[in-house]
């Protein structure tokens, strides 16, 4: 595994492992997306012009928010998990 050296806070430098932010970076990526696929499906919705169309449509945008909710659960766990890491001794 790979360390790099980085400045946390105003002149301290820690080493953090590079899997610590590129799974930060990631599940950021992946919410984005997810949050862009939640206003789309919204968007596919509102444009049903059938039934039909519009029951599907809705389902579709439940599950796109349903993907975005554990896209933003994954992240800011990701997040909580880096500021443990990425936290100097004695600063809380």
């Amino acid at each position: 595994m790979t360390t790099t050296p980085m400045t946390i806070a105003a002149g301290t430098e820690m080493t953090l492992d590079r899997w610590a932010v590129d799974e930060l970076l990631e599940s950021y990526v992946v919410w984005r997306e997810e949050c862009n696929a939640v206003g789309v499906a919204y968007q596919h919705w509102n444009g049903s012009e059938t039934r039909a169309e519009r029951w599907l449509a809705h389902a579709g945008y439940v599950a796109a928010l349903d993907r975005e909710e554990l896209a933003a659960r994954t992240y800011a766990n990701q997040v909580k998990r880096f500021s443990r890491i990425a936290r100097p001794s004695g600063v809380c």
